[in-house]
């Protein structure tokens, strides 16, 4: 059973990279307004969560329950030096994006200088940047209130399928590999599919996963690496002001 959805949730991420590489030529060609953007997050929203279901599904007539995928409480591990690091990296990237998100409130120039590079991103050549620039960066007050709701799902439902789901399938299916390699093979197969942004894009999702991955570890929970993908990805929101339109 196990095998399975393994099977099932790989095959959905290989044909959610290819919709997104498709995406990446289809939005190249069109001019991305507020209607255009708010489309483009519902479906996010709603491809984020379907394979969540999915492993509902299989927990509902399976063995294995939410809380065995890492939803439970934080508790620390008994490896003091990786738990110190590890909450500390957390910790300056929690501070980080605090900063960042304050400055935007109350520093003109640090506003200025984020438009300034936004411009500079939507007029890039590199045709993936520009797209992602203009298409994902919410700007309008609708765009930002919906993205808020596309971050809190890729924080939660990436979170549990990459780090909870995945780790412990691969646990069971090959119970002879050390969890090293466990967390090297979901951290590899997390950057793969996010192909569609280049090579790039597929090492900086990987470095993530597995900063991500170590949190899983250390903490025993999904709780802290959910908040801390979440507050990365609705940082987004504060790197332009509101625009009337």
């Amino acid at each position: 059973m196990n095998i399975i959805l393994l099977l099932i949730l790989i095959t959905y991420q290989i044909i959610m990279s290819v919709m997104d590489i498709h995406d990446m030529k289809k939005y190249k060609k069109i001019h991305i307004i507020e209607n255009v953007k708010l489309h483009f997050y519902k479906e996010s929203i709603i491809y984020l969560w379907i394979p969540i279901l999915i492993i509902c599904v299989f927990a509902f007539i399976g063995n294995f329950s939410f809380q065995e995928l890492g939803l439970r409480k934080i508790t620390l591990g008994s490896n003091i030096w990786m738990n110190v690091i590890t909450l500390i990296v957390s910790l300056l990237i929690l501070c980080i994006l605090i900063y960042q998100v304050v400055l935007y409130f109350i520093n003109d120039k640090y506003r200025e200088e984020l438009a300034i590079e936004i411009e500079r991103r939507r007029a890039s050549k590199d045709h993936y940047e520009r797209v992602t620039t203009s298409l994902v960066i919410p700007g309008t007050i609708k765009e930002k209130q919906l993205y808020f709701f596309v971050s809190l799902s890729a924080g939660i439902c990436e979170e549990v399928i990459w780090r909870g789901c995945l780790l412990y399938l691969l646990a069971d299916i090959f119970p002879s590999l050390p969890m090293v390699v466990i967390g090297g093979i979901a951290c590899t197969l997390f950057g793969l599919f996010h192909c569609y942004q280049g090579w790039y894009g597929i090492l900086k999702t990987g470095l993530l996963a597995i900063l991500f991955v170590l949190i899983y570890w250390v903490t025993d929970s999904l709780i802290l690496g959910i908040i801390l993908h979440f507050l990365f990805d609705f940082s987004s929101a504060f790197m332009v002001r509101e625009e009337k339109i």
